[in-house]
């Protein structure tokens, strides 16, 4: 065992700067322990790129994580003991027992819905808090065995107990690490700066479907709470034929996003998200990026698996008018058309509106086509909303 321990040891150095041997050092500690299942996560409510970095697994599928980070992440009977104790701001190692009885485990939710079907139901975890560099992530290492099976015992205690100044350690030096490599960290802050700066909204994501990055326009529309909104970092839909499309599609893409772009092509998805407010639904496409061209958001772990476009077509993105004019020669009154038809009303509602005739409303809209080189309507709207793609200025 001692000899075991000392190559695990050196394993878990050489992870800080090759990250995907976190998998393979789960997978000696089960080795080592007799355990099947191996996970490292972060409990931490606040999650952005470094925390999600930081996630690694053994023998847990895609859709086991999917399933816990989406609906049981915040019903996990054991970390929520945990934090209730405060034991997860603190180094220490803790067994399943130890934070609940069996009995409570096995009338939970956590334990029928999810662990049972997995063959896992004994727990032994190692909490790698420092209350310094890591408080902020909480970073927790968790071997697991069937429910029928003994308890884990003091051996894997000890074992994970000797590992933990080096797992500290190491997490360290890989938060430290974090977006550093190679210039990357200008590189990812240049790029959140450009889709800030983007009317539209934009949401890049990593391949669990989570949120790496929302922009500006994004958090505004989600802020609103108005057809679509961010539930344990992932974007969705409040009505619900709606949020289960949205769903499906938002999965769909991070999974082919695994694919090769020859296999990929023309799997863009678009959808309308109806608003409560009874504006303009919004308007979503969602494109999934293959390896080539998934690129890095703050480190090897978190990649951009996919990308949700959104456009809200009752938003008049400011400066539009001024835009219209110098791109077209449109006149102030002629761009304030063009952005009520953005807003879904139609001819004759905008001369209600303005209190015009609706042959006004026609003439100027001969004259918007003229200048813009389009002969309908729909024509025109798929020529401005190429307009609302433009960044704005600083």
């Amino acid at each position: 065992m001692a000899q075991a321990a000392d190559s695990l040891i050196e394993d878990i150095y050489d992870a800080v700067t090759f990250p995907e041997r976190w998998g393979g050092i789960l997978e000696r500690l089960c080795a080592l322990s007799d355990a099947t299942h191996g996970l490292l996560f972060t409990t931490a409510s606040h999650h952005d790129s470094r925390a999600d970095a930081l996630w690694a697994r053994h023998n847990i599928t895609d859709r086991q994580l999917v399933d816990y980070t989406t609906h049981f992440r915040h019903r996990d009977v054991w970390a929520n003991a945990a934090a209730a104790r405060g034991l997860l701001s603190r180094c220490g190692v803790r067994r399943g027992e130890e934070l609940v009885s069996d009995a409570v485990l096995r009338r939970s939710a956590f334990f029928n819905e999810l662990l049972r079907g997995h063959g896992m139901g004994r727990l032994c975890a190692l909490a790698l808090s420092d209350g310094g560099e890591l408080a902020p992530v909480q970073p927790v290492l968790s071997l697991y065995r069937p429910a029928d099976a003994a308890p884990f015992p003091d051996e894997t205690v000890r074992l994970l107990q000797g590992c933990a100044p080096h797992l500290q350690r190491a997490i360290r030096l890989r938060v430290r690490l974090w977006g550093r490599q190679d210039g990357r960290e200008e590189d990812v802050l240049w790029s959140g700066r450009m889709i800030d700066r983007l009317p539209m909204g934009v949401a890049l994501l990593d391949a669990a479907g989570r949120i790496l990055c929302l922009n500006r326009a994004g958090q505004a529309m989600v802020d609103a709470r108005d057809g679509l909104r961010l539930q344990q970092g992932r974007l969705q839909a409040e009505q619900g034929a709606e949020a289960r499309r949205l769903s499906h599609v938002l999965e769909a893409a991070v999974s082919a996003g695994a694919r090769t772009a020859a296999v990929r092509r023309g799997e863009a998805a678009d959808l309308r998200v109806s608003r409560p407010s009874g504006r303009a639904p919004y308007l979503l496409t969602v494109l999934p990026l293959s390896p080539e061209a998934a690129g890095p958001f703050g480190g090897d772990g978190a990649r951009i698996r996919a990308v949700v476009y959104i456009v809200d077509p009752a938003a008049v993105a400011p400066g539009l008018g001024a835009r219209l004019g110098g791109l077209f020669g449109l006149t102030p009154v002629e761009a304030a058309l063009v952005a009520d038809l953005l807003a879904d009303l139609t001819p004759a509602e905008i001369g209600d509106r303005r209190g015009v005739a609706i042959s006004t409303v026609r003439s100027q809209l001969r004259s918007i086509f003229a200048k813009t080189g389009t002969s309908r309507q729909s024509e025109l709207m798929n020529l401005v909303n190429r307009c609302l793609m433009l960044p704005e200025g600083p």
